[in-house]
């Protein structure tokens, strides 16, 4: 009898031992998914900010020219929200547009810190620089017309927010 006892209990010792075995003893390394923070890029590439735009005009923009990004929602409420990202932890974009007609308005491009000085660089070539505080990373620019300003913010030592928003 007792003997029976010890063999269901080795059994289901087993049985519970076994996944954490082959979980933990597989050749995948839970850590090489893991992007290193300071990955840098080459060439940085703007997000979509036509303002005024639709949502398939975002959505095209994003499958041709920034495929390292990916669609991971698609909100509508008191507006239409577009989230992408590159799955490498907080990097994304979030595109806004508006409920009463669908044109965009808004968008905010999380980067990495490390590539902080590639996006200033684009940004100082291609808008006009209004103001700058170097120390705490907060640009403001605005484009030719004056129709849109871009600014920058730091939200943490590893992440900065480049914001595009329609001026009216």
């Amino acid at each position: 009898m007792k003997m029976k006892k010890y063999l269901s209990i080795a059994i289901l010792l087993m049985m519970m031992a076994s996944p954490v075995v082959f979980t933990s003893c597989g050749n995948d390394d839970p850590m090489g998914e893991v992007e290193n923070p300071e990955t840098k890029l080459d060439v940085w590439t703007e997000p979509f900010h036509i303002m005024g735009a639709n949502v398939d005009e975002v959505k095209s923009y994003m499958a041709q020219s920034m495929k390292r990004y990916r669609q991971v929602a698609e909100t509508s409420g008191d507006n239409i929200q577009l989230t992408y990202m590159t799955g490498q932890g907080s990097e994304g974009v979030l595109y806004s547009f508006s409920r009463l007609d669908g044109s965009l308005y808004s968008v905010i491009d999380t980067e990495r810190s490390v590539n902080r000085g590639l996006v200033i660089d684009y940004l100082k070539k291609h808008y006009t620089l209004v103001s700058a505080d170097e120390a705490s990373l907060q640009y403001c620019f605005t484009n030719q017309n004056k129709s849109m300003v871009i600014t920058t913010m730091k939200i943490s030592d590893s992440y900065f927010n480049v914001n595009y928003s329609l001026v009216y």
